[in-house]
């Protein structure tokens, strides 16, 4: 009778768990179809070549938004992004590139981009372009970016969205990453999506 006490106890925790990890898993899987619906942008690379989001089917990208002289936000993204990918097999890894699109149209050029890069070990491309076309891109993924002031010798600084976007093999956003986001998770959600 105890055994059979103990077992229904068991057999109910491991629903609620199943129940919890399905629920977890849907979650992080939502369809942003609002966002990007075109699931696709083009714009010039760090080594002055043109990319094209659906040169990427087939592999997870994760985007997001910055410029070259940030100070904060966008170093510390690409190092999260870096340490995510070292969380990850080598064939997840080759699964996924990192784009990171500049909103400094006025400073950031491809040559910039690409000493920038190196900084970082990670299959990642750096994308600039003509004002007009980066403000519909942002505008695409509901994201925003306001130049601010400074006294600095920079002249001005770049408030922005932080978001990481996770988009998955056939270009459809699937989840925001937060900029307090733990790697474990950053990592298991793209694992999730990558298993599809």
């Amino acid at each position: 009778m105890i055994i059979k006490k103990i077992n229904t106890y068991l057999f109910a925790a491991m629903s609620l768990f199943l129940w919890v990890s399905i629920s977890f898993a849907d979650d992080r899987l939502r369809y942003y179809d609002e966002i990007n619906p075109g699931n696709d942008f083009t714009l010039t690379d760090q080594n002055g070549e043109i990319f094209s989001l659906q040169d990427n089917r087939g592999k997870i990208t994760l985007l997001f938004f910055g410029y070259l002289s940030c100070p904060d936000v966008c170093p510390v993204t690409m190092s999260k992004i870096s340490r995510v990918y070292s969380l990850l097999t080598s064939q997840e890894a080759e699964n996924i590139k990192t784009v990171f699109i500049s909103v400094d149209t006025s400073r950031d050029t491809p040559e910039k981009m690409k000493e920038y890069l190196e900084f970082f070990s990670m299959d990642a491309v750096g994308l600039v372009g003509k004002k007009q076309l980066v403000d519909k891109i942002v505008a695409d993924y509901m994201a925003w970016y306001e130049e601010v002031i400074v006294t600095s010798s920079l002249g001005y600084l770049i408030n922005h969205t932080s978001y990481i976007y996770l988009i998955d093999q056939k270009g459809h956003v699937r989840y925001l990453f937060r900029s307090g986001e733990n790697i474990k998770h950053m990592a298991e959600t793209i694992r999730v999506v990558l298993n599809e």
